[in-house]
């Protein structure tokens, strides 16, 4: 394997705007996650209300997630990015207005859907504007980007929403709109890339249908499914299975701040080595993790630091192989199914973070925290060694890759069939 080239990824064009945007939408999206819910009960709704904001916001995502392709052909990049940060933005100050839950879950749901357009178009931006050999640090710059606002806004919105009135810090989701500027620039670039012909003068391959791209990727979208599964389950539920808030807080910031590191790194090493290798590592990584946190969570004894290992484990396979298993998923499709590959991979992670969320409320009510975190750990171990003992590239993904040395052998059959005969 030939070095990747030297070219840097953050002066490539388009590069520095998709950063600028990504973190304004990111924000408003992490300011409010657990924003809205609470708003919503200080209205009077109860659990199952609060549940059903962040149902709703997922919801709504992955059904704009399914339209962005559509958005794109008939809006064309400028204006799809331009809908996703309005309805992004727009619709946090109209839900500052008032805590009744049916206001509450309309703007949410419009929020949700701006978001399910920003993550679809992100992702694609940013494998469309790396630098050639460089998509795996373009897509650990990206992850980056999302992750920091998760970091920061996140943990801190309840301590904002003791201190501040909360429609002031509801109207702060309006944030994505201060991503327009760099709209039209940022569309223009990835208007350039993403549609531009085949490299190296080759042929332009048609886009193969979506079940054809989903068998190449299934291998990491499964990867994906499994993580990001527990990582939601950690999200969900960590004030329930830690002894005190500050330990919830903690570990919450443990997780996410090891996770944002861990997405720029693994994308910075996916261009450098097989990424097979790091991905099996990475979910017997988690799979060590939730072992640790099964083990600290079942246990009456003082196991703070093992519980925050457990977390720290987790939190690296769970931002690591986000970057990893997009920059395979593009790999495995190939250039043409960016789309296709962009929205199979969101609602991947979308519903990985819901059903984790699902698998551990139900483990928790039928048996305990801990068996469900240990049933979470099997199935990474599972997902290692299957990892492990595939091929490198998945046999769809070779047979698509082997096309023109097929057309090749063809032509040369056909060639000998019209020599004449002795």
């Amino acid at each position: 394997m030939s070095a990747p080239p030297k070219e840097s990824v953050i002066r490539a064009p388009g590069i520095p705007h998709l950063l600028v945007v990504v973190l304004f939408c990111f924000s408003g999206f992490a300011l409010l996650l657990p924003v809205s819910p609470a708003w919503a009960v200080s209205g009077g709704a109860d659990e199952f209300g609060a549940g059903l904001v962040t149902a709703v916001l997922m919801a709504a995502t992955v059904l704009a997630q399914l339209c962005v392709k559509t958005m794109l052909r008939k809006l064309g990049w400028t204006r799809t990015l331009v809908l996703g940060a309005l309805l992004m933005g727009l619709p946090a100050p109209l839900q500052a207005l008032s805590d009744h839950l049916v206001p509450i879950l309309l703007t949410t749901a419009l929020r949700g859907a701006g978001f399910g357009i920003i993550t679809v178009y992100g992702s694609i931006a940013a494998s469309a504007l790396a630098p050639r050999g460089r998509q795996g640090a373009a897509i650990g710059l990206y992850g980056l980007a999302i992750a920091l606002p998760q970091v920061v806004l996140t943990p801190a919105a309840p301590w904002l929403m003791g201190t501040f009135a909360v429609p002031a810090v509801i109207a702060c989701g309006v944030l994505p709109v201060l991503a327009l500027p760099w709209a039209r620039a940022l569309g223009h670039a990835v208007e350039a890339r993403a549609d531009s012909p085949a490299p190296q003068g080759g042929p332009t391959q048609a886009p193969a249908p979506a079940t054809t791209v989903l068998r190449r990727i299934l291998l990491p979208l499964t990867a994906l499914l499994l993580v990001t599964a527990a990582g939601g389950a950690v999200l969900t539920f960590a004030p329930q299975f830690t002894a005190t808030p500050t330990l919830a807080a903690t570990g919450l910031l443990v997780l996410t701040a090891t996770a944002a590191v861990a997405r720029w790194g693994c994308g910075e090493l996916a261009d450098r080595i097989a990424l097979r290798p790091i991905s099996a590592v990475l979910a017997s990584t988690a799979c060590a993790g939730l072992a640790l946190i099964a083990s600290a969570v079942g246990s009456d004894s003082d196991t703070v630091l093992v519980l925050l290992a457990g977390l720290l484990l987790l939190g690296a396979a769970y931002g690591g192989l986000q970057s990893l298993t997009l920059v395979q998923a593009f790999n495995y499709a190939g250039t043409e199914n960016r789309h296709t590959t962009s929205v199979a991979w969101n609602i991947g992670y979308d519903s990985g973070t819901g059903l984790g969320s699902l698998m551990l409320g139900l483990a928790a009510q039928v048996a305990t925290f801990s068996t469900g975190f240990t049933t979470m750990s099997a199935l990474m171990a599972a997902a290692a060694l299957t990892i492990l003992l595939t091929g490198a590239r998945p046999a769809a993904s070779r047979s698509a890759d082997s096309r023109p040395r097929t057309r090749s052998r063809t032509h040369r059959s056909r060639t000998r069939q019209k020599l004449p005969r002795g």
